[in-house]
């Protein structure tokens, strides 16, 4: 199996960078959410973006009472309105890597090798959308 399923996910969809693509995350997140019998939204969202539309795309898809993790901010830091939060009930959690990585350096050396060899086995094919 691949490297999501191995883990636990049923399903990764990543949302890109402009209205259309985020439109079609919306439709694809909510068609297997139903599909996998949780028409309400998906119970976890792992987020390593934060981009321009994190809010619509990712708090309008999770189910009341989900929770939204924070990996990083690669398209920077925007506001969140806890507001929306609020009327799902969700949980946002924050997890910051490089924290981590500077205190356990061998572990993180270990898990990039372990990315990297993913890679090369052709376990996951990362995505960019932009260099």
């Amino acid at each position: 199996g691949t490297l999501p399923s191995m883990a636990g996910a049923d399903r990764v969809l990543c949302y890109g960078r402009d209205r259309e693509t985020h439109k079609q995350f919306k439709e694809d997140v909510k068609a297997a959410a139903k599909e996998m019998g949780h028409p309400d939204g998906v119970s976890l969202i792992v987020d390593v973006i934060h981009g321009d539309l994190f809010q619509d795309a990712l708090v309008s898809c999770i189910k009341p009472l989900g929770k939204i993790c924070l990996v990083g901010f690669v398209a920077g830091q925007k506001p969140i309105k806890p507001g929306l939060l609020l009327i799902k009930e969700a949980t946002v959690v924050g997890s910051l890597w490089g924290r981590w990585a500077r205190a356990n350096p061998i572990e993180f050396r270990n898990n990039m090798n372990e990315i990297l060899n993913f890679m090369a086995e052709g376990k996951i094919e990362p995505r960019a959308d932009n260099m």
